[in-house]
């Protein structure tokens, strides 16, 4: 659903109004008729930025009107300037070379929730299953032909969902590198790399000892 002027009206009044809003209070705050406010918070809701609850007030049914998360999120954030703001400030803290290892362990952190789907799973299995992972995430995915002598299939990805951050702070490419290697329990090699002139970010996971 695209949203036009009027539902970031009504979007913007419910955003303030974290309790609620009837249709005859909204349709008085943005100044349009009640069917006209119906219409559109019947859209918004199909879309999942709206949602109401009724609640009986003399007998009669009201419905209150609130924004979802969905709906909360149609609105700015700044998550990558705060991101920026706590990455400058860990690597004065602890220097380049440890902000990287920390971003590599976090990876490996993060990777254990996403563990048992990989379970029971062939290695080339767990590769499909890991590219399918990244892709939920917002990551261009997908599994290339193993390399000459090689039996495992590589990983290209041609989104890097941390792009912005990773240009000024190139420790953060390690948080791939280790959610990758703690999902297959083995170790990467970065192949090519977006931020150094790649044409996409490629992965390939190494023979185990």
């Amino acid at each position: 659903m695209i949203v036009g002027d009027t539902q970031q009206k009504l979007l913007a009044k419910l955003l303030e109004a974290k309790a609620g809003l009837t249709v005859d209070e909204l349709a008085a705050a943005v100044d349009i008729t009640r069917s006209a406010v119906k219409q559109h918070l019947s859209g918004m809701e199909r879309s999942g930025y709206v949602q109401h609850t009724s609640s009986k007030s003399g007998g009669r049914p009201r419905f209150l009107y609130t924004l979802t998360e969905s709906g909360i999120d149609l609105f700015p954030k700044r998550y990558s300037w705060f991101s920026r703001v706590m990455f400058e400030s860990l690597r004065k803290k602890v220097g380049a070379s440890k902000f990287g290892a920390y971003m590599y362990e976090l990876g490996v952190d993060m990777s254990a929730a996403a563990i048992p789907r990989l379970v029971g799973k062939t290695r080339v299995e767990r590769v499909v299953e890991i590219v399918k992972i990244m892709n939920e995430t917002g990551f261009a995915a997908r599994v290339t032909s193993p390399g000459k002598g090689e039996k495992l299939p590589c990983i290209e990805c041609k989104n890097c969902v941390f792009h912005d951050l990773s240009k000024d702070y190139t420790e953060v490419c390690q948080f791939d590198l280790g959610f990758l290697s703690g999902l297959m329990g083995a170790p990467i090699e970065h192949q090519e790399c977006m931020q150094r002139g790649g044409q996409a970010c490629r992965f390939r996971f190494l023979p185990t000892a």
